[in-house]
C-alpha cells in the first residue's frame, strides 16, 4: 500500500509542476515568442520522462500485485486510513491528468493556428497562389505562380 501511495504522490507533484509550465507556456505561444515557449517545453521534457518512469513502476507493481488497475486494487483492499488516503490521491491524480490533457489540447490549438499563419505568410511572401478560388493568374492555368505550392502535401 505504501508503494502505491508513494507513486501517486510523486505523480501528483510532477503533474502539478507540468500544469504550471503549461499555463506559463500559453501566453508565450499566443504572443509568438517561440524561444520562451521552447524553453518551457524543454523544461517539461524531464518531467514527462519521470512520469513515464513512474508509470512503468506502477505497471510493474500492479503486475506483482496481480491487479488490473490501481482503482480496482484499492477498492478490493480492506478499509483503512491508508486505503482512504490512496483513494483520495488517486482521484486527485486522475483529475490532474485530465486537466493536463485539456490544457495541452488548448496549447496545441494555438500552435496549429500559429503554424497556419506562418504557412500563409510564407505563401504570401513567395507569391505562391493558394488556388483558383483566390484569383490565381489566368495565364498560368490555375497553378501556383512558382509551379507548386510551398507547403503542398503532394510534394
Amino acid at each position: 500500500m505504501k508503494d502505491v501511495i508513494e507513486i501517486l504522490r510523486q505523480q501528483i507533484v510532477l503533474c502539478t509542476r507540468l500544469m504550471e509550465l503549461i499555463k506559463e507556456q500559453r501566453p508565450e505561444i499566443i504572443g509568438g515568442r517561440a524561444k520562451e515557449a521552447s524553453a518551457l517545453a524543454s523544461a517539461m521534457e524531464p518531467l514527462m520522462t519521470k512520469l513515464m518512469a513512474l508509470e512503468k513502476k506502477q505497471k510493474q507493481l500492479l503486475f506483482t500485485l496481480r491487479a488490473k488497475d490501481i482503482s480496482t486494487w484499492l477498492a478490493d483492499q480492506p478499509e483503512s486510513k491508508e486505503q482512504a488516503m490512496a483513494m483520495l490521491l488517486l482521484e486527485k491524480q486522475q483529475k490532474l491528468t485530465a486537466a493536463l490533457k485539456e490544457e495541452g489540447a488548448v496549447n496545441r490549438q494555438f500552435l496549429d493556428r500559429n503554424i497556419k499563419f506562418i504557412d500563409y505568410s510564407v505563401n504570401v511572401m513567395t507569391q505562391t497562389a493558394a488556388g483558383v478560388t483566390y484569383g490565381t493568374p489566368e495565364g498560368n492555368g490555375g497553378r501556383p505562380v512558382q509551379g507548386q505550392k510551398m507547403f503542398d502535401a503532394n510534394i
